[in-house]
């Protein structure tokens, strides 16, 4: 079941990451199998180049080449930054968070600013509606030219295990480099099940830039046990996703909620005129702790449509290491060399 769901992370990029196309409605036609294949090769073209637009990024570069120093999965910058964040605790009361088990912002509001020379943070209180951190992005930065903001935050008290506590409603953040916007984080809504036995938001309103990259998310209650989930990614529409699914719960029971808690499920990627969906029900699926590739096949029933018209069917080989294509004359295609320079591309993303 692990392997699965690791499968389905992957297999979601893979759809999910990318729309390289113009906004004129094409006619509804059927195409030919040459024409699909055209189709398909051209799409993971496109989600490999968005992907690479995303690892090339202006966000992910700052974080990962200048502020962690990434090389070869480690980070040359730990002591750094290890220096930087316990040195925070200075001047913010960290404990006051933990003791209340929640975020008052008008107590911690102030504006926090990094010395390089002396590796210490001093606080003035000279905002009362926000918390301002300002910090440079490098060892090698003679300014403070990073501004990190938190000037909004509400929470619910949720009852989680027989436990009180409060938890995130709506907060917004905003990371700022060099005075333009780098990252923005944005919660407008979030319901939690109340007597669970952790944490599960049943309702979700948010928006994430990661520039180049912008995210929404939406989760919407329809019933006590329905859900529709639909999240979207563009990159000034050039990268433009959207992932929808549905899943319906055996009962309201949150807090012995576990992989056999699941009536329905289904899931659809659409890639432009291009649409990834699972036609069988992927409950049945969630339940098994290791299906087989046979299994897998056979209960999600991966379909691969065109402009509405099915032009192949998908299926996973070699304990999930192969997906292969199968076209609608029964010729073949996989996305072997597609995986493969996606996993590159992955692997350079964290140094």
């Amino acid at each position: 079941m692990k392997n699965l769901l690791l499968y389905l992370m992957l297999l979601c990029p893979i759809l999910f990451l990318t729309n390289c196309g113009d906004d004129d409605v094409a006619p509804i036609v059927e195409t030919t199998v040459e024409e699909d294949k055209a189709n398909v090769d051209q799409t993971l073209d496109d989600v490999l180049k968005c992907t690479e637009d995303i690892r090339d990024g202006r966000s992910l570069t700052e974080v990962f080449d200048n502020f962690l120093n990434m090389s070869d999965g480690e980070s040359m910058n730990e002591e750094w930054v290890t220096n930087i964040f316990e040195e925070l605790e200075r001047v913010v009361d960290f404990e006051k968070i933990d003791e209340n088990m929640t975020f008052d912002l008008a107590y911690h509001a102030g504006t926090h600013t990094y010395n390089a020379s002396t590796g210490k943070w001093a606080k003035a209180n000279n905002v009362t509606d926000k918390v301002v951190l300002n910090f440079p992005s490098s060892p090698d930065s003679n300014t403070n030219n990073v501004e990190f903001v938190i000037d909004t935050y509400t929470d619910e008290v949720v009852t989680i295990d027989g436990e009180t506590m409060s938890l995130p409603k709506s907060f917004h953040a905003l990371l700022n480099i060099d005075n333009a916007k780098a990252v923005e984080l944005t919660l407008s809504n979030i319901t939690y099940a109340q007597n669970s036995g952790f944490q599960i938001p049943v309702e979700i309103s948010a928006s994430l830039f990661l520039d180049p990259m912008n995210v929404n998310l939406e989760v919407s209650r329809m019933s006590d046990t329905s859900f529709d989930m639909t999240m979207s990614m563009d990159n000034d529409k050039i990268c433009d996703v959207e992932l929808a699914s549905q899943f319906e719960l055996t009962s309201a029971d949150f807090e012995n909620l576990d992989m056999d808690s699941f009536e329905k499920a289904s899931m659809q990627i659409n890639v432009g005129q291009m649409s990834f969906r699972t036609m069988g029900n992927l409950a049945s699926l969630i339940a098994m702790e290791e299906p087989t590739d046979s299994e897998i096949n056979s209960m999600a029933d991966f379909d691969l449509f065109f402009n509405d018209f099915k032009i192949a069917d998908i299926e996973i080989n070699d304990e999930m290491e192969t997906i292969l294509i199968l076209y609608k004359d029964a010729s073949t295609g996989n996305m072997d060399s597609f995986l493969e320079r996606m996993g590159e591309i992955m692997e350079n993303l964290f140094g």
